[in-house]
């Protein structure tokens, strides 16, 4: 089993790493700094449970040719950066290419590149920092789950053998994962979420500890995650894994939840890090989104409000 990891940023990092030590014959295609850090010392992979490290050896190329034939290619990357390797993709003949990459704005673009039958679908529940070389990680499980579970689809939303046979190869590597019969709509209720989520991190300059200590904001935050349920509910897109209902309780209920979990360790790796390294994302995420909500006519005054702590010129941009 040939697997190719197109992106060696921090989610590409822990798939190539997870991959490998547990016997798959993985590539990193990689560049510049991070593709040096990988020729010398492999994937480095620190585990946030005991601080231990594990180290990987992976495959590394720096271009992608059309005859390079792989099992898988999993493109991990952020959506501002996938419009420059779709003519790359449409030029190499592996048949089954996995897109990891976070969207509200649908598939016709990666069809297009990469035709409908070859195209399949995917999202993490991993995340981290890489810090002089090396990764510090975590993996979705326990309550993290009831939030977002690792989902790999199929663009026609079929279950197929090379579907199940992906997930059972990330299960195997530690990484738990599901399958959904629509990534779109997963993916516009992820959108809707993470957009009021890394908002309101964004009023504390990505210091979740000090948005867990207002809960004024944290309450404006479940408001704009509502509000933007209600949006996707008006175009008639359906809540997506239906385990996420439960954000459809009252305020009251949900807000100090949040400000709990915001207080975390966890709330800091997998949300507040990522919002401070990722605002070209966040800023594309939330333009996609705004256009759903300009399409569904609903009134997002919680949303309008936790909009403009993205565009304030302190909050962070890397």
């Amino acid at each position: 089993m040939k697997i190719l990891i197109y992106g060696a940023g921090t989610i590409g990092s822990i798939f190539a790493g997870r991959l490998a030590l547990s016997g798959y014959d993985i590539t990193v295609l990689a560049r510049g700094t991070r593709l040096v850090e990988l020729k010398q010392n492999g994937v480095i992979l620190v585990n946030p449970g005991n601080n231990r490290e594990e180290i990987a050896k992976v495959n590394l190329i720096e271009h992608l040719l059309p005859d390079n034939i792989f099992d898988y290619i999993i493109v991990v990357m952020q959506k501002t950066q996938i419009g420059s390797v779709l003519p790359i993709l449409s030029q190499n003949i592996s048949k089954n290419i996995v897109f990891v990459v976070n969207t509200a704005s649908g598939y016709d673009e990666w069809v297009h590149a990469v035709g409908s039958d070859r195209l399949m679908l995917g999202f993490p529940s991993a995340g981290g920092e890489r810090v002089d070389g090396r990764v510090h990680y975590f993996i979705g499980k326990g309550f993290m789950r009831a939030f977002q579970s690792t989902t790999f689809s199929e663009y026609s939303g079929q279950k197929t053998e090379r579907l199940q046979k992906i997930v059972d190869i990330f299960n195997s590597a530690g990484i738990s994962s599901v399958v959904t019969s629509n990534m779109d709509m997963w993916q516009k209720t992820h959108v809707a979420m993470v957009t009021s989520i890394g908002n309101a991190l964004y009023k504390h300059n990505s210091n979740n500890f000090a948005l867990a200590k207002s809960y004024a904001d944290i309450k404006l935050m479940v408001l704009g995650i509502k509000e933007g349920f209600a949006v996707l509910t008006k175009l008639g897109i359906k809540i997506t894994p239906s385990k996420l209902h439960y954000l459809k309780l009252p305020v009251f209920m949900i807000a100090p939840i949040f400000k709990i979990i915001m207080g975390t360790k966890f709330a800091e790796t997998a949300m507040a890090k990522h919002t401070a390294a990722a605002k070209p994302e966040m800023i594309c995420l939330q333009e996609e989104f705004d256009m759903l909500i300009k399409k569904s006519n609903v009134a997002t005054p919680s949303i309008d409000k936790l909009r403009k702590n993205l565009l304030k010129d302190d909050s962070p941009i890397v």
